[in-house]
């Protein structure tokens, strides 16, 4: 599958072509294995040290590795309808490094490292197309825990700018996405209000402008209507008819809650929830800034989805899901097709998780804060990647598996699981994609469902093996079997 590397980046430009074939051979290592360190994936010492001169070199910027990546994207971006932008920010704990320059604080002064603030491109049937942009950054000592002090500021210079700057990227995406609709998606985090203006003022002065689908976080208060005064989200809402229920069937899932300042633990049981759901359309009172120029911002108008569970467990609180959203949801599919989408978002947890779980960022030794950044860049695309294949298997099962996976990789991991004789049939993609998270652990009965991302990213890592020796003994090794 090191073929993908080659097809993505072609086009990289690094200011000189040993750069360009750097950057590819170091992914393909990355690629072969996931999993392993950096001085263990590459073969040899010399591969060793000009990977080492690869990460030091000013040259390869962020930008320059991803502009290849992003007009790949775009490519299959316009082969969809509808695609969603999910933006996420996840911590880099490296704490234990305690060689590393350039680091900073993470939720407390002892803890170290760097967050990494992503944007993953998905489809409706939640296939990961790629990474359209990160931010790996430090925060500084001196500014963690001032959240209240900068509440005032101009977005501009507060952390959570971020959020703000991920729409804005969106919105480019969607300039070069032809006909297909770009959805800016987003936890808690970004219920921020200068979001909303952004998307507002795009479309009245008729620039290209992504809509937007963001859980609340924020019960924010409304424009006065009519005779009914002042009011919030939660009390208008709670007036609106209901519009129908959904029903789906919810896992166990361990919380974390911060309440005045102090972490806590809780579980949320497996179950079968109905959600009810309502619909609003709102126009927002502005929140004051003070040290914005004028003191406030205009009002803006948005769709208000509710989704509140039915009966919930005794001891347990109702789960409820209100969105924003850009998006008319007047009618009960509309609501139920938002809020089938926003579910989606989980996408990039499921990223992060490959990320640091599979390709095991943490565990870099590198001391340079600007090394450890382009390293988690690149371990970034084939954490994509990762996903791609294991999502496309599900997604398009009936795919020839030459789409994702080379001559030598299928007819290799074939003849190992099932001898000589497999290669008679070529398997399908989705039969493909099971052989190779056999090799990481899967089972396959009834009751497992689907391969999840650590038996692929496990299974990828074995069968670049098994290439290795079918390329080098090739027909001999298909005797042996």
């Amino acid at each position: 599958m090191s073929e993908w590397i080659e097809s993505e980046f072609q086009s990289v430009d690094l200011g000189d072509t040993r750069r360009e074939t750097r950057l590819r051979s170091i992914l393909t290592r990355m690629w072969q294995s996931p999993q392993a360190s950096i001085s263990s994936a590459c073969r040899g010492f010399a591969e060793v040290m000009a990977a080492g001169r690869f990460f030091d070199n000013e040259a390869v910027t962020q930008e320059a590795i991803l502009e290849p990546h992003r007009a790949a994207i775009v490519e299959r971006v316009k082969a969809h309808e509808r695609v969603l932008l999910v933006q996420d920010t996840t911590e880099c704990d490296f704490t234990a490094k305690k060689t590393l320059e350039g680091s900073g604080p993470l939720s407390n002064l002892a803890r170290r490292g760097f967050f990494a603030h992503s944007e993953l491109v998905i489809s409706a049937e939640r296939v990961p197309l790629g990474v359209w942009e990160t931010s790996i950054y430090a925060r500084e000592d001196q500014e963690h825990g001032k959240t209240n002090e900068r509440k005032q500021e101009p977005i501009e210079k507060k952390e959570s700018y971020r959020w703000l700057e991920g729409y804005r990227h969106a919105c480019e995406l969607a300039a070069l996405a032809g006909q297909c609709q770009i959805i800016s998606c987003a936890d808690r985090e970004a219920d921020i209000y200068e979001i909303f203006v952004e998307s507002q003022q795009r479309r009245e002065r008729g620039e290209p402008a992504a809509e937007w689908l963001i859980r609340s976080q924020h019960d924010r208060c409304l424009e006065p209507f009519e005779d009914a005064g002042r009011a919030t989200i939660s009390q208008r809402i709670a007036q609106r008819p209901l519009l129908g229920t959904v029903t789906f069937g919810m896992p166990t899932k361990e919380q974390n809650h911060k309440v005045k300042g102090v972490r806590t633990k809780t579980t949320r049981s497996g179950r079968e929830v109905t959600l009810e759901l309502r619909t609003l359309q709102v126009t927002l009172q502005a929140p004051f800034r003070s040290k914005v120029q004028g003191g406030k911002l205009p009002p803006v108008q948005i769709t208000v989805i509710e989704a509140r569970e039915i009966a919930p467990p005794a001891g347990e609180a109702p789960i409820l899901w209100t969105l924003l959203t850009s998006m008319d949801a007047t009618t009960f599919e509309q609501a139920r097709e938002l809020l089938a989408l926003y579910a989606g978002r989980w996408e990039i947890e499921v990223f992060h998780k490959v990320l640091k779980s599979g390709c095991r960022i943490e565990e870099i030794q590198l001391r340079k804060g600007e090394r450890m950044k382009r390293a988690i860049l690149l371990f970034m695309i084939v954490a994509w990647r990762v996903m791609y294949v294991m999502k496309l298997g599900r997604e398009c099962p009936d795919l020839p598996c030459d789409v994702v996976f080379e001559e030598d990789e299928w007819q290799s991991v074939c003849v190992v699981l099932e001898g000589r004789e497999a290669l008679i049939r070529k398997p399908s993609l989705g039969e493909m994609v099971r052989k190779v998270a056999t090799l990481g652990g899967f089972l396959g009965r009834k009751c497992d469902g689907e391969p999840g991302a650590q038996c692929m990213w496990v299974g990828l890592m074995r069968a670049a093996d098994f290439t290795i020796c079918w390329q080098r003994f090739g027909k001999d090794c298909a005797s042996v079997v």
